[in-house]
């Protein structure tokens, strides 16, 4: 939620407890008194749902760029050795395939990381034992592909988790909306019978009904009555 609607929930809030403390004034207008519970069940979704929107995607990013590193290191050994093999049996077309220097890997976007390293890992496994001589053991090159395939599992996940963050912005917008027209086109219309009524809940009404927040741009405090 942004700061204007955490504002505007605690004045809903607060219109509620209000609404609770004079029960029999409020039960003297029976459309008044189902819109203040109607506003109470929305305020109690949007905590729900707020809940789900502010989880922080940071650890599903930070296991994702720990398995990336880990690619990325074992992308430049073995495509290194890749290479000097290639060098040394004179394969031209091999070496041109594996041809990545350190900082172009460090570079690549996820897409081009995966791309390479399919076929770092797939030139990998032609020459198979022969690597040894180049420094790399076949329990390396699997440890290589267990970390490509992992990372492949988890390059999307974090945009996954914005999407379902999204989907939960949404929801907030559309319970907000409710809570808008529910407030000033019933309760709004319906409440100034209290000022004749019941003109200390009416007081008290008015008086929760004003959304205080501070702008972020701004050190002054902004009231808006909504």
């Amino acid at each position: 939620m942004n700061d204007y609607q955490k504002a505007k929930l605690t004045s809903h809030k607060l219109i509620v407890i209000e609404a609770r403390q004079y029960p029999n004034e409020v039960s003297l207008i029976p459309t008044f008194a189902t819109g203040i519970n109607r506003l109470e069940t929305i305020s109690n979704q949007i905590d729900v749902i707020s809940v789900q929107q502010a989880k922080n995607i940071t650890g599903v990013t930070d296991d994702k760029n720990a398995v990336m590193e880990d690619v990325i290191d074992y992308m430049i050994e073995l495509s290194g050795a890749v290479h000097s093999y290639a060098v040394s049996t004179n394969n031209q077309t091999l070496k041109a395939k594996v041809n990545y220097k350190e900082s172009t890997i460090e570079r690549m976007s996820q897409p081009d990381l995966i791309t390479a390293a399919a076929i770092v890992i797939e030139e990998a496994d032609k020459i198979g034992p022969a690597l040894a001589n180049e420094g790399i053991s076949t329990t390396e090159l699997n440890e290589f592909r267990t970390a490509f395939d992992k990372f492949k599992e988890t390059s999307s996940e974090p945009r996954e988790a914005i999407i379902d963050r999204t989907g939960y912005t949404q929801q907030l917008a559309d319970l907000f909306s409710e809570a808008s027209d529910l407030k000033k086109n019933t309760l709004d219309r319906l409440a100034i019978q209290f000022k004749r009524k019941a003109p200390e809940f009416y007081a008290k009404y008015k008086s929760a009904s004003m959304v205080i927040y501070k702008r972020r741009s701004k050190t002054s405090t902004t009231e808006k009555a909504k």
